[in-house]
């Protein structure tokens, strides 16, 4: 009698080989892999296109919400309010940042970056629109809580779009060989093309104000973000960012992010303090009252600090870090002698500001203005671009949303820290109170860069 050898299936990725086939079975393994890869080539346009919409609307939301911005802030001095009011009315727009980052970054994990981006657009459209309400003949208190009420709108709308420009760098980079040098190229240029829009965007907010008065200037931003929607509504995937967990959150794991993105967050904290706590609302106010600028003079100088800024940052990886030999990035303690850098020039500039009287030396102070808030330009931009691929770096590709907007939920703290005591200082004390302060929030970052850990093996292994 003889026996028939049974025929048995093996199941490889859905394709149902007999045994007796003559299939090789690791064949099977390589012509399923060879088909996966030529899958994820072919994805790479459409995840390219969600880029390119995502980074564009990011790009032009960032020159109308700087130019509303200056636009407020110059119509507000010329109503002969103060420092300290005019740091109440931008109050709401850092909490709501604050609040709108972390809700973000959930909502995002779980509706996507197209959601967010759309609803930061739209967002954008009703506080500028609530803004061409205001009156000249309502009270001091009546214009400050109308504000405040419209930029809570434009705090919400910022933060919601910037969570899709953070985090569709991580989810179009392939992750192979050389991918850090790729996430960090992609991070730096995007970050720093939306600083030098933010810069553009303090000089076409200042220049139109002037040109074509306060409600004209503001239906040019409102039009502006009009042109973005039709674009992210019809393009994006809806599933772009979408986590594949779909477990319910727990407290800790909103919160506790692991050790090194929570040290980097709070680091961030303080590193844009230290920042706000001078340029918010000081700056523009000492540069158009003290130093007697004009409107345009104002906005092209703040303009040149954010595009020099912005272009430092875009060039941190290749024409920095790389020259002196610390690219590819391998630890977060790489932060450290930059933070020291950038302590050591904001600690001058404060022991300059405390010594030296403008009445008596107009031309030193602007000398002063002039170079050390550009050399503060200079190393804050690399210290920005350093943490904003470190973040990424950190987080898994699966929580990149939600990471990101834990993480920027501290930088937005650290900035209504910023305004709230920068403008209370430089109205009881002056610029150079602001300056102290600044020193202050800057050693308590360079004591917490040293305690971030190496780049995960993932990302050393794909270098």
């Amino acid at each position: 009698m003889t026996l028939e050898k049974p025929n048995y299936e093996v199941v490889i990725d859905n394709v149902i080989v007999e045994e007796n086939s003559g299939q090789n079975v690791n064949e099977i393994v390589n012509i399923n892999e060879e088909e996966s890869k030529k899958n994820k080539e072919k994805n790479l346009p459409s995840a390219m296109i969600n880029f390119y919409v995502i980074a564009s609307g990011y790009l032009l939301f960032t020159m109308t919400d700087s130019g509303l911005r200056m636009i407020i802030l110059l119509e507000l001095y010329n109503r002969r309010f103060n420092a300290l009011q005019i740091s109440t009315m931008f109050i709401l727009y850092e909490f709501f940042g604050v609040v709108t980052n972390l809700v973000g970054g959930i909502l995002g994990s779980r509706l996507g970056l197209r959601f967010c981006l759309l609803v930061g657009l739209c967002t954008q459209v009703i506080g500028i629109g609530i803004s061409c309400g205001l009156q000249s003949n309502w009270s001091s208190l009546v214009v400050i809580l109308y504000i405040v009420i419209a930029q809570g709108f434009s705090g919400i709308a910022k933060d919601m779009v910037k969570l899709g420009g953070k985090s569709v760098t991580k989810l179009v980079t392939k992750e192979d060989i050389g991918h850090q040098s790729k996430l960090f190229n992609l991070v730096a240029w995007l970050t720093g093309a939306k600083n030098s829009i933010k810069g553009a965007g303090f000089f076409v907010g200042a220049f139109l104000l002037r040109f074509t008065g306060y409600v004209p200037s503001l239906l040019v931003l409102l039009g502006m973000n009009l042109v973005v929607i039709p674009f992210a509504w019809y393009y994006l995937d809806k599933n772009l960012a979408v986590s594949k967990s779909k477990e319910k959150l727990t407290f800790k794991e909103i919160f506790n992010k692991g050790r090194d993105v929570n040290i980097l967050s709070l680091a961030r904290m303080f590193l844009f303090g230290s920042r706000d706590l001078w340029f918010e609302v000081p700056i523009p106010l000492y540069l158009r009252g003290a130093i007697g600028w004009s409107y345009i003079g104002t906005g092209a100088f703040l303009a040149g600090w954010v595009i020099f800024y912005g272009a430092v940052q875009s060039s941190t990886p290749k024409l920095i870090l790389k020259p002196i030999k610390l690219y590819p990035v391998k630890h977060g303690r790489l932060l450290v002698p930059f933070t020291i850098s950038l302590l050591i020039v904001n600690l001058t500039i404060a022991f300059l500001f405390t010594f030296i009287e403008l009445p008596n030396n107009y031309t030193l102070i602007l000398v002063i203005v002039l170079v050390g808030l550009y050399l503060f330009a200079f190393l804050f931009a690399i210290n920005s671009s350093i943490h904003s691929f470190l973040i990424l770096a950190y987080c898994h590709r699966d929580k990149v949303a939600m990471n990101v907007g834990f993480y920027y939920m501290a930088n937005a703290m650290g900035r209504l820290i910023g305004l709230v005591i920068g403008g209370l200082l430089y109205w009881y004390f002056g610029l150079f109170a602001c300056l102290w302060a600044s020193t202050i929030a800057l050693i308590c970052c360079t004591f917490i860069s040293i305690f971030l850990g190496p780049i995960p093996n993932d990302e050393l292994e794909s270098q």
